[in-house]
């Protein structure tokens, strides 16, 4: 096949059949085919080299009209001349963008029109012999009179054929070396991974300045020898409905964008489609690729909603990672597979986590994540931690890559080069995720995550579900880190497009934090308003820029402006607003508000909704102890999460205070409260094998249940076994140490073992029902009657420093993890539990667990392949 880029043009400029239509209008579009993009190529390469410009010189395209682009950026191919694609723009930072690339380059020549260069102004002054180097593309485009010498045949597979500098570059730019061999390597992955041939057809708005836009709906198609469509991008965002209009009139096959263009299209869609119907037939589409941010599996439901009666299919949507450092493709889905939807706990995604499986999604612990394939042809995956060591499958790390797309390293910057590389030659991606039967699935960025006391927040994630927020008349929102030099500590900024007035942005911000502190349990410190959105060409959020200004200072004005308002808003409630009455309400009122750092709000505002987190709640609980000792417990503040409410169960007003609350228990024969009157053991031990783990991380895999969930599921039906009724209570610490949460199941309505793993799976949150604080059953809670035992599950580091578990419970049995293996305790009651008995239960639970084990590889091994 071909070696070079250049056979490939070669060879299609022969053929002489396809070519790009470069789309300019709803019925504007100019033809180009490939022998005709050869020629001009050609022409214009005698002009380059009339200037002095020969294999190996440098040329920064800075171009907005893509069929001029690519008649260059051929050109210099063709000769031998390295082609650097840099989106135009015109504001200060793009300008100074061009100048700090031009300084990593080897005094490079610049081709833009004389308009853009006029705009370069004092920047381009900066240039070495900036006006010799300077190129018009009008003198380019003009047909040479001399005779046209030939392409450069010196050219070979590890030449450099491309520098990519990314769309977000920042600070010092790194310019991605791409050699011909790297991407056709590349292409021909993709071509394979997508289904792609001559008889399909490419449309693209993707700017071709990005790797997405030149590599797959470019160089792609051309390789393939078949038609393109390119509309600017521009065109897209001024037109997103042309985007599928156009679709449907050329027979497109092959189409892309990012999460960001998706949720653009349908916006409009909405609002075109209440006025006008469309008869657009898009059965021909057989990939829509999806990739350059991070993916939201909502939006992408949506999309495939509304257009699936126009005929698209769902397997349509392909979901896809990949990286300039890769040229652009890394995994992409296979051809005739719908797209994944993993449902994780969010607060396991910590690098060295295991993934923690949910059945689906509806809880505000659960994040949905989109699978994004296998690694394509030629590329290899891996996960890793800190120090580089991979990790077993479901297991959360740094995204590493290696392959023969993969980059050798940044142009002219041997330090950065360096840290791209690990000891033994995978590169670091920027990118944690984890692999689920070879398939990755990205979780964020490294440098986005956001830290608050000790839980990862991910931007993507705090902006998709502040945007739940109803009747909010905002564009969009961008998540960032902040760091809080006061106090030392990160912390979490949203930056809000919004363009009415700032007093009506008020209650905007105040409806978001509310939405955030209740379902995600962050406390937002800083909600501003913003007009201008920071995106990269693709339309990748900036949200570094974010950060940057409010720490120079850009957003003071309106922060105090906002501050004012408030104050005065607040001023004004004051007058209506109930003030406390009583010592009980002044005194919580007090607490409150130091805890919350908040010095005005409603009595029977919820303490949650204002702030309130699980850390602060246990603070709470500690202040109030002190002013009245033993009165409540830590878990009625969630049933009682106002000052108004708490104050009238303190007081006793409202109603009789239950002295003690119910812990519900198994019901067992008598031949197991037979104690020993002697001292018997009553702990045992046992170490799963490191081939066992590996088995039940496969198991959990493919069964998508968290680890826990296996160990309580099979602990509930032991406990089944030897129970009198079909009723089992099982007390777990799993979700959050200090938080019991009873799991109660009834077995006359488990048909199978997969449905106990369901339930077992399923996640509850601090102060939803059937939940209390261990600290409380000591003294609130009455000791089991005859026949009757309390169970509990729990991870060992979660275990109470004060007060050991047999002052409360019968049998417990909890887990640690250890490097390859976990290990389980299990203790009882030995004053009250028979010691023999227990040890038939605990061995009876080893045994569940190897056969659960064994049954799923049996299953593995039988299944159609």
């Amino acid at each position: 096949m071909y070696n070079t880029l250049n056979e490939a043009l070669r060879s299609e400029a022969a053929r002489g059949e396809r070519g790009i239509t470069f789309i300019s209008g709803e019925f504007e579009s100019v033809f180009c085919s490939y022998p005709e993009l050869y020629e001009s190529a050609m022409g214009t390469l005698h002009h380059l080299r009339m200037k002095g410009i020969g294999a190996g010189d440098e040329v920064i395209l800075q171009l907005d009209n893509n069929r001029e682009f690519l008649i260059v950026f051929w050109a210099c191919l063709l000769g031998g001349i390295i082609p650097v694609p840099l989106s135009v723009g015109n504001n200060e930072e793009h300008l100074a963008k061009v100048v700090r690339i031009a300084a990593v380059l080897n005094n490079p020549f610049i081709v833009s029109d004389p308009q853009h260069f006029e705009k370069l102004g004092d920047w381009a002054s900066r240039f070495e012999n900036a006006v010799d180097r300077q190129l018009s593309i009008g003198d380019l485009m003009k047909q040479p009179e001399e005779k046209i010498s030939g392409e450069n045949g010196a050219v070979l597979p590890g030449d450099i054929a491309f520098i990519q500098f990314s769309s977000g570059t920042t600070g010092d730019p790194k310019g991605v070396v791409l050699t011909h061999s790297n991407l056709l390597a590349n292409i021909r992955a993709l071509k394979e991974r997508i289904g792609a041939g001559d008889e399909d057809a490419f449309l693209s708005w993707m700017p071709l300045t990005h790797d997405l836009g030149m590599i797959m709906f470019h160089l792609l198609p051309l390789f393939c020898g078949t038609s393109q469509y390119l509309m600017p991008t521009w065109l897209f965002i001024r037109r997103p409905i042309l985007w599928m209009q156009k679709a449907d009139q050329v027979g497109a096959t092959i189409l892309a964008s990012p999460n960001f263009g998706l949720k653009y299209f349908l916006t409009a869609y909405h609002k075109a489609a209440s006025k006008r119907d469309f008869a657009w037939d898009l059965t021909r589409i057989h990939a829509i690729v999806n990739g350059a941010e991070p993916i939201d599996v909502g939006v992408c439901e949506q999309f495939l909603e509304e257009l699936s009666p126009y005929g698209l299919e769902r397997k349509a949507i392909k979901m896809g990672y990949g990286m300039a450092e890769a040229c652009v493709g890394v995994c992409i889905q296979e051809q005739d597979e719908s797209f994944r939807t993993y449902y994780v706990r969010r607060d396991f995604l910590r690098v060295g986590d295991s993934a923690v499986f949910l059945p689906g999604d509806g809880q505000g612990d659960t994040l949905a994540l989109a699978g994004t394939g296998t690694p394509i042809q030629d590329c290899r995956v891996r996960i890793c931690d800190d120090l580089d060591h991979p990790l077993p499958e479901g297991t959360v790390g740094h995204i590493q890559i290696a392959g023969d797309n993969v980059t050798s390293g940044y142009y002219n910057n041997a330090e950065a080069t360096e840290k791209l590389f690990t000891s033994d030659g995978w590169a670091r991606t920027g990118d944690l995720g984890f692999l689920v039967e070879g398939r990755l699935t990205v979780t964020g960025r490294t440098k986005d995550i956001i830290f608050i006391n000790g839980s990862n927040y991910f931007p993507h994630d705090i902006e998709r579900i502040a945007e739940e927020c109803a009747d909010l008349k905002v564009k969009r929102m961008v998540a960032c880190g902040i760091y809080n030099e006061r106090t030392g500590t990160e912390e979490a900024a949203l930056f809000v497009q919004f363009r009415d007035k700032p007093e009506e942005f008020l209650t905007v911000s105040e409806q978001i934090r509310r939405h955030l502190n209740r379902v995600l349990g962050l406390q937002i410190s800083v909600i501003l308003p913003v007009h201008k959105l920071y995106q990269t060409t693709s339309g990748k959020l900036q949200r570094y820029k974010y950060a940057a200004k409010y720490k120079e200072g850009t957003y003071r004005e309106i922060e105090s402006e906002l501050a004012r308002l408030q104050r005065d808003q607040e001023v004004a409630a004051a007058l209506t607003r109930r003030k406390p009455d009583g010592e009980i309400e002044q005194a919580l009122f007090r607490v409150w508000s130091d805890l919350l750092g908040r010095e005005r709000f409603d009595l029977e505002d919820s303490f949650f909704e204002l702030g309130g987190t699980s850390m602060l709640v246990v603070q709470l609980f500690e202040r109030i102890e002190e002013l009245y000792p033993g009165v409540i417990t830590l878990t009625d503040i969630f049933g009682s999460p106002s000052v108004t409410l708490l104050s009238r169960l303190i007081s006793g007003s409202h109603e009789p205070k239950q002295t003690r609350f119910h812990m519900e228990t198994v019901h067992l024969s008598p031949q197991y409260f037979q104690a020993a009157e002697n001292g018997a053991e009553n702990q045992y031990r046992m170490n799963l094998s490191g081939t066992d783990r590996n088995r039940l991380r496969s198991l959990c895999l493919n069964r998508r249940v968290a680890e826990e969930a296996v160990y309580l599921a099979l602990l509930a039906n032991t406990l089944y076994e030897i129970c009198t009724e079909s009723k089992v209570v099982v007390h777990t610490m799993m979700d959050g140490p200090g938080w019991v949460i009873p799991f109660c199941v009834d077995f006359a309505a488990i048909d199978t073992i997969e449905e106990l793993l369901d339930l077992a799976n399923v996640k509850k949150n601090p102060g939803e029902a059937l939940l209390y604080h261990i600290g409380d059953i000591g003294k609130e809670v009455a000791r089991p009657k005859e026949g009757q035992a309390l169970c509990y599950l729990g991870r060992k580091e979660w275990r109470p420093q004060q007060g050991g578990l047999p002052d409360h419970f019968d049998m417990m049995l909890e887990w640690e993890e250890a490097p390859g293996t976990a290990v389980f305790t299990f203790g009882y009651n030995a004053a009250r539990m028979n010691g023999p008995r227990m040890r038939e239960l605990f061995l009876s639970f080893a045994d569940a667990l190897e056969s659960l084990l064994s049954l799923d590889i049996m299953a593995a091994e039988t299944a159609p392949q």
